[in-house]
């Protein structure tokens, strides 16, 4: 067998075994379809339902804040390299460009057997099809004093971009010339295993 008679043998076999792990097409014509979270998960699959139903689909992404702002590339704003403005985009983008109703609220509950989420305002909502992209929480109280010192401002994280991105970097601003910047690394699993090493090449810069 020869090296081309080879690619072309195994490259077959290969999409024979992708094509028996594709999961069946899902008919989302005329759905409703509720999207949970508007991070880089959601905001795509809310945007992509939409298309690939040739905007049949009622499409509704539940988020409690206003505008996406991207973790990724944020710390470019620590390191003063841009700006929060730049990282940051209204979710009514998805209202004028694809259809998509915002709802502002966040989930309190979902009833699976009734196809039924109630939100943390006090209304209900029914759904077709449910996406859950709901991203991650901050468990700042399991390490004593750190939630604490979030609140009052003596510890800045910024692990989720947004008001503490800024305010991180105005700190930085105002340290004098040989200061302490002092990072924690927690164990492994954490979220963006680069990012602390990243935010320590923005901050000496």
């Amino acid at each position: 067998m020869d090296r081309r008679h080879f690619l072309g043998v195994s490259s077959a076999a290969s999409l024979g075994v992708l094509a028996g792990c594709a999961s069946p097409p899902v008919n989302i014509s005329k759905a409703n379809v509720v999207v949970v979270g508007g991070g880089y998960g959601g905001a795509t699959a809310a945007k992509y339902v939409r298309m690939f139903s040739n905007n049949t689909a009622q499409v509704t992404l539940i988020e409690p804040n206003a505008e996406f702002i991207s973790c990724p590339m944020s710390n470019l704003v620590v390191g003063g390299h841009t700006t929060i403005a730049n990282i940051s985009t209204p979710y009514d983008n998805l209202t004028k460009r694809h259809g998509i109703k915002v709802v502002k609220d966040m989930v309190a509950s979902i009833d699976a057997k009734q196809k039924t989420i109630r939100l943390a305002s006090g209304g209900s909502m029914k759904y077709d099809k449910l996406i859950l992209s709901p991203g991650i929480g901050l468990m700042t109280e399991t390490i004593k004093g750190l939630d604490k010192a979030n609140q009052e401002g003596v510890t800045v994280q910024a692990w989720k971009a947004g008001p503490e991105t800024v305010l991180l970097r105005k700190q930085l601003e105002s340290m004098k010339d040989g200061g302490v910047f002092a990072i924690s690394i927690p164990m492994a699993p954490y979220r963006c295993p680069p990012g602390p090493y990243e935010r320590a090449c923005q901050v000496a810069s």
